[in-house]
């Protein structure tokens, strides 16, 4: 059979959390070599942190993951810090990079949309949104991760059988206490887990990308080569270098500590010099809360505070800036992070 007429899928069950990383990264290496687009599943045996490759440590509550045991392992592809544990089913797609568009927002359409197909088959009334999320109604039911690894695209999603809000909130540094409530109430507010059953989910996955490709589903294996690159890659993804990462700076300092939750639902909390600080919740380019403190600004602030509820976030950095230069400079926090999100 010709290797381009082949899905090779690949369940590798309840693995390590630390393999349930790099088996799918090996995979990769795999295919941008020359095997054939594969589809896997994982389950990771125990809790653990992950975070994107350009990703800040800082950004995680360190002493809170020790404390708990829960490693922290960095992967290749981007996006932030997440919980993970075994009632998470990962499942990765990956393709050679000339089957997909280089255009990152149709790749991912590209990759997604099987993915979205599935969950509905699996009884869930799925859809891939125009963020590239794969929602119930207005909730994330799937968190995702893409990039490339040499000549191989691939993009890592969920099936979320069950979701620890508060745990998932909790390994993330956030030191401003209104943040993490916000945070947390936005978390069990827009990501929910689906009652689709993980065996059902696989064989409905399988099928959706197999006809998407054009490919047959064939039961797969790591070959002799990609079994040495895990082997390699459990040393590389230990080794407290890699676990530092690039060194790139965290989103926090003068343009606030932005929390992404889902597609257009973020949390921020930014401080200006003087004291002045703002935390904000905004959902779909609008704030949902804001608590504004300014001790230099006395009956202004309250006033201010009103005006930023249920207001654009363009809108509110207009608030904000006429405040003064304390205001402009949240309002450039406020900006900032909305074209980060």
């Amino acid at each position: 059979m010709p290797v381009s007429d082949v899905l090779r899928v690949i369940d590798f069950g309840r693995v390590t959390p630390l393999r349930s990383q790099t088996l799918w990264h090996a995979v990769a290496y795999g295919v941008s070599a020359g095997q054939p687009a594969t589809l896997s599943f994982a389950r990771p045996s125990a809790p653990y942190v992950c975070l994107g490759y350009h990703r800040d440590l800082a950004e995680l509550d360190e002493q809170y993951c020790r404390e708990r045991s829960l490693p922290v392992y960095r992967r290749m592809v981007g996006g932030g810090p997440v919980y993970l544990d075994d009632r998470q089913l990962f499942f990765q797609i990956c393709l050679p990079a000339r089957l997909v568009s280089p255009a990152r927002r149709d790749a991912l359409r590209t990759l997604l949309t099987p993915a979205a197909a599935a969950f509905r088959a699996a009884g869930v009334a799925a859809r891939l949104d125009d963020d590239g999320e794969i929602c119930l109604g207005d909730r994330k039911i799937c968190g995702h991760g893409a990039g490339q690894i040499g000549d191989a695209v691939l993009v890592c999603g969920n099936l979320i059988e069950a979701f620890d809000h508060e745990r998932a909130t909790a390994v993330l540094a956030l030191p401003d206490p209104v943040q993490r409530a916000e945070t947390l109430r936005l978390m069990r507010r827009y990501v929910t887990a689906t009652p689709a059953g993980p065996a059902g989910f696989r064989t409905a996955l399988s099928a959706a990308y197999a006809s998407a490709l054009g490919q047959r589903a064939v039961p797969g294996e790591l070959t002799a080569a990609e079994l040495r690159t895990v082997a390699e890659l459990d040393q590389r993804f230990t080794a407290p270098r890699w676990v530092a990462g690039p060194g790139r700076p965290a989103r926090s300092g003068r343009h606030g500590r932005q929390v992404n939750v889902r597609a257009g639902v973020w949390t921020l909390a930014a401080e200006a010099r003087g004291g002045a600080r703002l935390v904000a919740s905004v959902v779909n380019g609008v704030l949902d809360r804001a608590e504004l403190t300014a001790p230099e600004l006395n009956g202004q602030v309250k006033t201010a505070e009103r005006a930023l509820a249920g207001a654009s976030v363009r809108a509110a950095a207009d608030v904000l800036s006429r405040l003064g230069e304390q205001g402009r400079e949240l309002a450039a926090a406020l900006t900032g992070a909305g074209g980060r999100s």
